[in-house]
Order: C-alpha cells, then sequence, then structure tokens
C-alpha cells in the first residue's frame, strides 16, 4: 500500500479515513494505528493534532513524534512502536494525517519516512522519540542508471555490503541475560499459550522470555516474573490482548470492533500449558499486577 487511496491536501472525516483504507478505529481516532492489507502487507495510519505532544515542524520536513503509552515507561514491544520501529529500515508506508485545534476533518499529509528513534526521559518516564521526515521534504536521490534498461542487465554488479557499519545509540532497560535462558529452560521452550515448541532450521528456539511485570515498569528479572510465549502471544500479552486469572487461565480483552478480537477470543478459559511434572509457574502477586495494568 505505498500508493495511498486519498492524494495529499485531502480532508477526511473518520468514516472516510475508515472508507478509503478499509480500516476501523473504534470509537475514536489517536496516535498510531498499525494495519495489514488484503495481501497481509503491513503499514501504518499515523496521526498528529496541533494541540499534541509534536514540535512545530509536524506538518512539514523533519520532526519529532512520541510513541504511544500515556502511562509510565514506553516500551519498544507495544503494536505501535515496535512497527515504528520495524519502519526504520524503510518497507512500511507511514500515512500521515494531521487536525488543527479547531478542525474537524484530517488533513492527509502523505507518506512519512521514520528515520531513527530513542530512548528520553520526559516529566519524570522514559519515552520513545521517533525522528520522522515527510517525503516531500527528502533529497532527490541520484538515478541508478537508464530506467528503461533492465537493472540485471548493468554492467557493474550491485554491492551486497555496505562499506561500514552504522551505529545509533538507544537506551534499553538494562536485561539479566540469564533470565532468558532461566525462563526459556524452565518452561521447556514451550510456548504456555499454544503449546508450541518452534525451532529454526539450526535448532534456535522462536519461544521468548517474557516479563510477566514488564521490564519496562522496573519488572525484576527472575523467573517468577517470567513466562514463555511465541512471537504472537507474547505481542499479544504485551498489548494487553491476553492475560492470565490466579488459576492460570486465560482471559481476553473485550474489544470486538478490533481486529484480531476473535482469534484471540478463541483461547478464553485455556488452561496454560506448563511443562509434565513441573512445578514452575508465575508468581500470582505479577500475574495480578499484569492485569491490573490491562484493565482486566
Amino acid at each position: 500500500m505505498e500508493t495511498a487511496p486519498v492524494a495529499v491536501g485531502d480532508r477526511l472525516a473518520k468514516a472516510e479515513i475508515e472508507e478509503a483504507f478499509d480500516t476501523g478505529f473504534g470509537y475514536q481516532i489517536s496516535g498510531i494505528n498499525p494495519r495489514r492489507d488484503a495481501r497481509d502487507r503491513r503499514y501504518v495510519l499515523l496521526f498528529a493534532t496541533e494541540d499534541g505532544p509534536y514540535d512545530d515542524d509536524v506538518t512539514r520536513g523533519r520532526f519529532e513524534y512520541v510513541g504511544e503509552g500515556l502511562d509510565g515507561d514506553q516500551s519498544e514491544t507495544s503494536p505501535g512502536n515496535s512497527t515504528l520501529i520495524d519502519a526504520v529500515d524503510g518497507g512500511i508506508p507511514v500515512h500521515f494525517f494531521y487536525k488543527p485545534t479547531d478542525a474537524k476533518e484530517w488533513e492527509y499529509h502523505g507518506l512519512v519516512s521514520v528515520v531513527d528513534h530513542e530512548f528520553e526521559e520526559r516529566d519524570g518516564r522514559e519515552v520513545i522519540v521517533f525522528a520522522m521526515e515527510h517525503r516531500s521534504a527528502e533529497p532527490d536521490r541520484e538515478p541508478s542508471g537508464d530506467a528503461g534498461a533492465d537493472a540485471n542487465a548493468a554492467a557493474d554488479p550491485p554491492k551486497l555490503t555496505v562499506e561500514e557499519d552504522r551505529f545509533v545509540e538507544s537506551r534499553r532497560r538494562e536485561r539479566d541475560p540469564e533470565f532468558v535462558e532461566d525462563v526459556r529452560a524452565a518452561y521447556d521452550r514451550t510456548c504456555v499459550v499454544c503449546g508450541r515448541r518452534r525451532e529454526t532450521p539450526d535448532g534456535r528456539p522462536e519461544v521468548e522470555a517474557a516479563h510477566v511485570y514488564p521490564k519496562a515498569e522496573r519488572g525484576v528479572d527472575e523467573v517468577r516474573n517470567g513466562v514463555t510465549l511465541c512471537r504472537l502471544h507474547h505481542w499479544a500479552f504485551d498489548a494487553g490482548w491476553i492475560a492470565f486469572t490466579d488459576d492460570y487461565e486465560i482471559v481476553v480483552k473485550d474489544a470486538p470492533e478490533r481486529e484480531g478480537y476473535y482469534e484471540f477470543k478463541q483461547l478464553e478459559g485455556d488452561s496454560l500449558v506448563f511443562p509434565e511434572g513441573s512445578s514452575i509457574r508465575p508468581h500470582p502477586d505479577f500475574v495480578a499486577k499484569h492485569r491490573e495494568r490491562h484493565g482486566f
């Protein structure tokens, strides 16, 4: 969806944006909205208002955009933030909309590029600040060759690697490397939600060690605050789609208007899958704090 179904400068009401992009926003539009098109390709609808936490250049050139998460430290694993981080390398279209304070409609400003991201401390919490740039402000690139020629027939072969590495400084909370291995071992490298135990062709486990009470909230690196989840269910757990009862059954957020709800709803009431003979469980205090944090 690199080409938008609307034109730069168009002013659209919420219903018109939903119709143009074949999507929904529930009660209202806000912030970062990761979406997938009919071919399962990712894209983002990004919204900013005049009275939001953005700099003066938000409608032109390069600007800063604060990530999602209104309370506590923001997390790189939340759906919107993680998608924008993935968009730093390009390949994920980010469509930008802006609304002045007194306006009733959103103005489409076209595609923006995500240039970089970093953690900053603002108002006593850590937020993710994305450096973005309107595509119209990007410098014209030199053509790579005769536009009518077959690129594969070029005399000079393409480079396979860059000449030097470029590094971007990013602040992250220190994570105990032993936590990951201890949790994976405790749960036999199996997702406790779906019971899957996938591996890469060279034997590396897909399952991830997830904090029950998150690192972004200064959750501790110990096995009782950990659980193993596949990548899908790790995302669903961190995003607040699913939570666990004190009896280790799955509960699902009641949000039928959101994409993914009916997929996760099938998990409602299922018991977590623990290794046979193991007494390891997430501590009830952490499980309760996770439910509280996500409004269960």
